[in-house]
């Protein structure tokens, strides 16, 4: 991998890095990445219990948790993003990417300062996430396969030992009959 010099202008950096630390700053005064995840559900809804809520009620407040989760996930990868973008300008190497050594264009790093890959590796690189998640129809068995072979099951049963509708069943069952 060959590192090129960044050909960005000493104040084209102070403006990336101006750029970073209002990112930064924003992220944090938001709190986003501050809260307890492992918080009770009771604890942000305010609830002392769940009883005596319905379950659409808790199913919505599950729902909004889960999408305060996700956007916060999200911003903690951002801030990290923007901590290794603002230690790569102390280190030198700002605007230069991880994986080609090539440099990031301006455009890309105006757009994205914390871009630690020009796009085509980043293409790559999601290219090969992508292609190593499992396929999803090759790994599991479709639910149609699965209910057909449990009803066929369900009915083999039926025809060998009866169920509480069939006459075999009635006649070992009949409390009116006499035992002799």
């Amino acid at each position: 991998m060959e590192v090129m010099i960044m050909a960005l202008s000493k104040e084209e950096l102070q403006q990336f890095k101006k750029q970073l630390l209002d990112l930064k700053k924003e992220l944090l005064d938001s709190g986003a990445s501050h809260r307890d995840e492992n918080a009770a559900l009771s604890d942000e809804t305010g609830e002392l219990t769940s009883y005596d809520n319905h379950f659409a009620d808790m199913a919505s407040e599950l729902d909004q948790r889960e999408k305060d989760i996700t956007l916060e996930d999200a911003a903690r990868e951002r801030l990290s993003l923007i901590n290794t973008a603002l230690d790569r300008i102390r280190e030198g190497n700002y605007g230069i990417c991880v994986d080609t050594g090539e440099e990031i264009d301006k455009e890309r790093l105006e757009a994205i300062p914390y871009a630690i890959r020009t796009k085509e590796a980043q293409d790559n690189l999601e290219e090969a996430k992508a292609d190593s998640r499992p396929d999803d129809e090759a790994t599991f068995e479709t639910a149609g396969n699965r209910e057909d072979d449990r009803l066929r099951t369900v009915d083999d049963l039926q025809r060998e030992h009866g169920n509480s509708t069939s006459e075999t069943y009635l006649e070992e069952e009949d409390p009116d009959k006499e035992t002799e």
